[in-house]
């Protein structure tokens, strides 16, 4: 009986030690999950902004300057560059319901759906130095408040004025 009885506990204390461990792998692995989120959104947003103040002709800075206007607010920003044919092409990346979006000129409507629905994006903001962009983003899984995680990226736009 007293073998028994000792059996039972360590099978008992073994049974919770795992149950532990599945739910620590469980948020290891949401918190990579929501973390790769972050960074292939991360990862288009700079793609784009790499494009920000580009010219036709890439050896003409004077030209590239002009064009690299940036602006817009803390969960919006606004800039242009030049497609091949020399035509200025007007871009928008905003946060809006939960989600990141790239637009053609407007911050408040439209655009394309940058992040997944997985993801709640819950901050947006930029951070302009020079010829430097840096992209932070914040945000959870959706239906999980508890894990949530920030990502910054630092972008440099060889065409943005100094």
């Amino acid at each position: 009986m007293v073998a028994l009885v000792v059996g039972l506990i360590v099978v008992g204390a073994v049974l919770a030690l795992v149950m532990a461990l599945i739910r620590s792998n469980n948020q290891t692995i949401q918190s990579t999950r929501l973390t790769q989120e972050l960074r292939g959104t991360a990862a288009v947003i700079s793609a784009e902004l790499q494009r920000a103040g580009s010219a036709e002709n890439p050896f003409n800075i004077t030209g590239a300057t002009a064009l690299g206007t940036v602006g817009g607010t803390a969960n919006c920003l606004t800039y242009h560059y030049s497609d091949i044919a020399g035509n200025t092409v007007d871009r928008a990346i905003s946060l809006r319901g939960g989600a990141v979006y790239l637009g053609t000129t407007s911050c408040d409507s439209g655009g394309v759906k940058l992040s997944t629905g997985n993801v709640t994006i819950s901050a947006l903001t930029f951070s302009r130095s020079g010829r430097r962009i840096n992209v932070t983003l914040a945000g959870q899984l959706q239906g999980d408040a508890s894990i949530t995680r920030s990502f910054t990226q630092s972008v440099f736009a060889p065409g943005l004025g100094s």
